[in-house]
Formats: C-alpha cells, structure tokens, sequence
C-alpha cells in the first residue's frame, strides 16, 4: 500500500491544488501586466499622435506586442483545460502537447510584455536624439 502523504505531511491532491492557484494567478498578472500596460500605451498614444509621430509608430509597435500578450495570456486557460481532460481521458500525447502550448502560451505571454516595454523605451530614446 503506497503513502499518499509527501514527507512534508501534504497529500498529492494539496500539491495539485497549489499548483493550479500560482497557475491562475499567475495568468491574470499576465493580464494585467499586457493588457495595463497596452491601456496605458493607448494613452500615451493619444497625447503624442499629432505632435511626435515618429514616437507614435514606436508606441503602436508597443500596443500590438502587448495585445499579442494578452492573446497569449488568454488561450493558456483553453489549452490547460484540454490538457486536463486529455490527461483524465488516458491521451498522454495529446497531454503533452497541451502541456507544452499551455506553458509555451504562458511564457510567450510574459516575453511579449518585456519586448512591448523594451519597444516603448527604445522608441523614447531614438526620439530623444
């Protein structure tokens, strides 16, 4: 008879249930952050549209990358949830698969705010010569 408890005295279950909430938390900082940060590029835009375009085209790089983000942050859900049921359903490819784009999704997500940052700094400093 296998013990179910870890030597920290937590079940397998509790394990689970841990990593599901950094998940889901996890995923809605990855909102935020994109979906924030195009918000507040958005704004940006519409002080600077008339009077620096050549910040704009910078700031609406910005935006798309950070929409691309919010994508991204949004299908994480949908795979993870065909994951769970591929993996309930004995389809351990097809897990791994989900596993890998829920994941990928999720990291992409997070380097799409960093280079949507990284376009909008780059975009300041070009302008400031």
């Amino acid at each position: 008879m296998a013990n179910s408890e870890s030597p920290s005295g937590l079940q397998a279950k509790d394990f689970t249930d841990q990593r599901n909430d950094a998940l889901r938390e996890g995923v809605k900082g990855l909102f935020l952050m994109n979906g924030g940060g195009a918000v507040a590029m958005l704004a940006v835009l519409q002080a600077i549209w008339k009077d620096n375009p050549q910040l704009a085209k910078y700031v609406i790089a910005s935006i798309a990358v950070l929409a691309a983000g919010v994508f991204l942050a949004g299908i994480v859900q949908f795979f993870r949830y065909n994951a769970s049921f591929s993996f309930q359903g004995g389809k351990h490819f097809a897990f791994r698969v989900y596993r890998f784009l829920y994941l990928a999704a999720a990291y992409c997500s997070l380097a799409a705010f960093l280079v949507g940052v990284l376009i909008m700094v780059s975009g300041a400093w070009c302008s400031l010569h």
